[in-house]
């Protein structure tokens, strides 16, 4: 499923279950950084997939950057060639392998957008890891352990797991209590159950029962991302999520 559906998703979920819980818990409406968690969870398990919206988030530069720079270093050799090395016997050969790099840039730009963008991602993952030790924050550890865990997942993997969801809302709760936050655990980790939930209705489906299982498990009925039928599950759930959000 597309990200903006995850996230309706992820908010009429968490509405629906407050409503068997205590209407009480948001003050009569959502505030704005109950909003921002409730989305951020429903998108969280898509940062083991480097096109995702969010992980591109961890990408300083984007292809197209890369794609540009590349050729202009290309050009830049090319022009020294031309200078230093067009009377040697080495200079076509030259030309050649620089026209071969231009041919592929397309490929160099994305291979090398990804590898950037998965080390920001572990040097970012290693920093909340150094900081927990350093400072004594013990659950920042967890965050850094979600971050490199959700690297090394292969998509639908790991972070579409049960398995995934019990670390979330252990990392989550631990926040909450070494902080002294209000527990958004909860809500939280609702989100993240739903974007799993979510793309069990693709034909891709998730490894839900990973690591014990990496056999993927979707509904009998399933819906092509970013079809019509998907548009419209955007809409109702934006439009019941409106709803809900009115009644509290």
């Amino acid at each position: 499923m597309l990200g903006r559906t995850h996230m309706a998703l992820g908010v009429l979920t968490s509405l629906l279950v407050s409503t068997f819980m205590s209407n009480s818990y948001f003050n009569g409406k959502i505030d704005s950084k109950t909003m921002i968690i409730i989305l951020l969870g429903s998108i969280l398990p898509d940062l083991d997939m480097g096109a995702s919206k969010i992980s591109s988030k961890f990408g300083i530069l984007k292809a197209r950057h890369i794609r540009k720079i590349w050729l202009s270093i290309l050009t830049i050799l090319a022009i020294l060639t031309v200078i230093y090395f067009k009377d040697t016997d080495i200079f076509y050969a030259l030309l050649f392998i620089l026209l071969l790099g231009a041919l592929f840039s397309n490929d160099f730009a994305q291979k090398g957008y990804y590898m950037l963008r998965n080390f920001i991602q572990a040097m970012v993952g290693m920093g909340f890891i150094i900081a927990a030790y350093y400072y004594k924050q013990l659950p920042l550890a967890g965050v850094g352990i979600i971050l490199i865990l959700l690297l090394l997942s292969k998509h639908r993997g790991l972070s579409h797991s049960l398995f995934f969801v019990i670390i979330t809302y252990i990392v989550a709760k631990s926040i909450s209590n070494f902080y002294g936050y209000r527990d958004y655990s909860i809500f939280f980790t609702i989100s993240v159950l739903s974007h799993i939930i979510g793309d069990m209705f693709t034909k891709m489906g998730v490894e839900l029962l990973y690591p014990f299982s990496q056999k993927r498990i979707k509904f009998p009925y399933t819906i092509k991302t970013g079809g019509k039928l998907e548009n419209l599950i955007f809409f109702v759930a934006c439009l019941m999520a409106f709803r809900l959000n009115q009644g509290l």
